[in-house]
């Protein structure tokens, strides 16, 4: 899952694998903006066939934030 987590991460905010790590937050990035994090929330949604909550979707402000709520659903 974390794997599949990383993918994601590269194809939408266009980071190498190695940045997509447990420790990687919103602000670290300039591509993770609002419009691109609901990119990334409906590509996490559409991938592992779940549906977040507005409040799932609040929390996840870093790669380990959305793995931790990902794995919620799975």
């Amino acid at each position: 899952m974390e794997e599949k987590l990383a993918q994601i991460f590269v194809a939408q905010l266009n980071v190498s694998e190695a940045e997509a790590k447990e420790d990687l937050k919103m602000d670290q990035i300039d591509a993770w903006n609002s419009l691109s994090h609901m990119n990334l929330i409906v590509a996490i949604e559409d991938d592992f066939k779940i549906e977040l909550t507005g409040d799932d979707i609040a929390e996840m402000t870093s790669f380990g934030a959305i793995k931790k709520v990902t794995e919620k659903y799975l």
